[in-house]
């Protein structure tokens, strides 16, 4: 597989997305923040709800951009290794977070088992990921069998259909949260379409970014179609709840994921080095950014007025300690199970090498 640039880049800018997302409840949750800025900050955080679900897509795409045909020996091994451990590792202090506030009368061991063995803390998308992983693995060979469009479709009912009804109806989600063995929001329906819809955007690629730009204003149209249902929901129906599992952010995050992509395809005749850093490191930057945006987002508090010098001088400055921490950790062993897989040694190694080796 040729090395996609735009994706690289794609993957930085839904991470920049992701942490200023994280930076809204600072501001919004603040009391000098008025009620008409809450009102209005509440709204646009729902817009930016579309980065985590491209993280997971992204995360599919590449999968069957190399994978159609099948997965390769000890691929779940190497995710449990570069994945799943970070998950665990930054999952530790989070809990050690929660267990040395004053008020917390748990156990550590409580708090870990009920927020990272079950999921319900902001790595939930992790044990999304690999549900995504086994149903590649079981159902790679059917979906190259089945039309694209009609999986499509029956997967986008699916994934509506259970959103809507676990918004509407408290005793089919608590069924859920009852019956799936983690955290109800990892549940597959939720996600199954944006499943399909990745798998089959990596195995034509090349086909789909074709069309996207040959129909970019159509795309676009579409795109500002799709933000009515959102306006409306919220406005009119009180539907104000901002999470990735929101019912009527589906079609409005599939159209933004191709959006994003296209720009960045425009855009990767250019080399943009801090996006290269960002993707390279995303991943940390995902697990560990909230545990660094809560303490700035307090030292911040005198910029609520002015709220977007606020989210902008949060994201930055969480972004900015959370690749320092990733720098300083790579330089020790070990290290690439906690932050996952980088080379920010390997790229010291090969620009400082000492003249006599040269």
């Amino acid at each position: 597989m040729n090395k996609k640039l735009e994706i690289t880049y794609a993957r930085a800018i839904f991470c920049i997305t992701i942490v200023a997302l994280h930076s809204f409840p600072g501001l919004i949750t603040d009391p000098n923040t008025s009620d008409f800025s809450q009102s209005l900050n509440s709204f646009i955080r729902i817009f930016l709800l579309f980065a985590t679900l491209s993280f997971i897509i992204l995360s599919e795409i590449l999968l069957s951009m190399r994978y159609s045909e099948g997965l390769p020996k000890g691929f779940f091994l190497k995710r449990i290794k570069f994945i799943l451990l970070p998950y665990l590792f930054i999952g530790i202090f989070y809990s050690l977070n929660i267990y040395f506030d004053t008020s917390e009368t748990r156990s550590f061991l409580d708090i870990f088992a009920t927020y990272i063995l079950y999921g319900s803390w902001y790595g939930w998308f992790v044990i999304v990921i690999f549900q995504f992983y086994i149903l590649h693995a079981f159902f790679h060979n059917f979906l190259n069998k089945m039309n694209p469009i009609i999986i499509l479709l029956i997967t986008f009912i699916i994934s509506s259909s259970h959103s809507f009804t676990a918004y509407i109806n408290q005793d089919y989600l608590q069924w859920w949260a009852d019956f799936y063995p983690v955290y109800s929001r990892t549940a597959i329906p939720y996600w199954i379409f944006y499943f399909t819809f990745g798998y089959y955007f990596g195995k034509n690629y090349d086909y789909v970014m074709k069309m996207v730009e040959k129909y970019i204003w159509v795309v676009v149209s579409l795109w500002l179609c799709s933000i009515i249902p959102i306006f409306m929901f919220y406005h009119y129906k009180d539907v104000v709840y901002a999470q990735s599992n929101r019912f009527d952010i589906i079609l409005y995050t599939i159209l933004t994921f191709l959006i994003v992509l296209y720009v960045m395809k425009v855009l990767s005749k250019y080399k943009f080095s801090i996006l290269l850093l960002i993707s390279e490191i995303s991943f940390f930057i995902y697990l560990s950014h909230p545990l660094i945006n809560e303490y700035i987002s307090r030292g911040l508090a005198s910029f609520v007025d002015i709220p977007l010098l606020f989210i902008v001088i949060l994201t930055v400055f969480t972004l900015g300690i959370s690749i320092g921490i990733a720098i300083l950790l790579s330089q020790f062993p070990f290290s690439k199970y906690l932050i996952g897989r980088n080379s920010f040694k390997k790229m010291l190694e090969v620009n400082y090498v000492n003249e006599k080796d040269q």
